[in-house]
């Protein structure tokens, strides 16, 4: 099942959805009694089959944000069956409801600007707990980026729906510190989101560069250590990003004034 993951992934991403088809339908389509496929997948992924179609659905309501749908529409486009269910999952993976999320969208972006532009704020750390523990985490962009915002985070799945452990938002490339991680077991993700005037791309980032370190990391066995992450373009089977990077940020931002 492992050599066949990247096609169940793009399946799922790009049919399934859609068709609003259940974990057992999709279990069923590649042949697999619903049991073992859901225990497979969470053993190879790190995440189970519910929580990536119900982000995934959560993704599909934030890129069609920005026109101009009733909240009822968002829901049945992203396929939600009740707009109880809708409203839930969407503020537990991005902190707010689909409609404060839109209207956050619009106060946050000059906030967001500002701090892309502005040389004195070079990067603005969040972590959940003082600890002695920390890494160091350098980026590698492709050619012709043109870096705006670098986000990288320690999470608990390779899914950032919450908030990260400990997480920083950069502009730098080098000497990225990630500090105070508690004791635990956690994917080192990354994202980047180049210069941009247009709002959604600090608040849908379907289409940023992303990367990760391949193993999960152990702390604090792992504190000290450096990483590379090398970003590059997404692929139909990457989770999708919904750790609202844009209110988190400016949250902090705020909390130095």
């Amino acid at each position: 099942m492992k050599t066949k993951m990247p096609e169940i992934l793009s399946f799922i991403s790009e049919e399934a959805v859609s068709r609003k088809m259940t974990s057992e339908e999709i279990a069923v389509h590649f042949g697999y009694d619903k049991h073992h496929f859901s225990r497979k997948f969470k053993e190879i992924n790190g995440f189970s089959v519910a929580e990536f179609l119900s982000s995934l659905k959560v993704e599909k309501a934030i890129f069609e944000l920005d026109e101009k749908k009733r909240i009822l529409d968002l829901q049945e486009r992203s396929g939600f069956e009740s707009s109880g269910s809708f409203t839930n999952t969407f503020k537990k993976y991005t902190g707010s409801s689909p409609r404060a999320y839109k209207t956050e969208m619009s106060e946050l972006f000059d906030d967001m600007k500002r701090f892309e532009t502005d040389d004195k704020d070079q990067s603005i750390a969040h972590f959940e707990e003082k600890s002695h523990s920390f890494c160091t985490v350098t980026i590698e962009v492709p050619d012709g980026f043109e870096t705006g915002i670098i986000f990288i985070g320690l999470f608990r799945t390779l899914i950032p729906n919450h908030l990260p452990i400990s997480g920083l938002a950069t502009k730098n490339l080098i000497g990225n510190k990630l500090k105070n991680i508690p004791s635990g077991d956690y994917y080192l993700l990354a994202c980047g989101i180049s210069r941009s005037n247009n709002i959604f791309s600090y608040f849908n980032l379907g289409n940023s560069l992303r990367g990760k370190e391949d193993e999960r990391l152990s702390f604090p066995n792992c504190s000290g250590n450096h990483y590379t992450i090398k970003l590059r373009e997404p692929i139909p089977e990457d989770p999708p990003i919904l750790v609202n990077v844009g209110k988190l940020l400016i949250s902090r931002l705020k909390n130095t004034i």
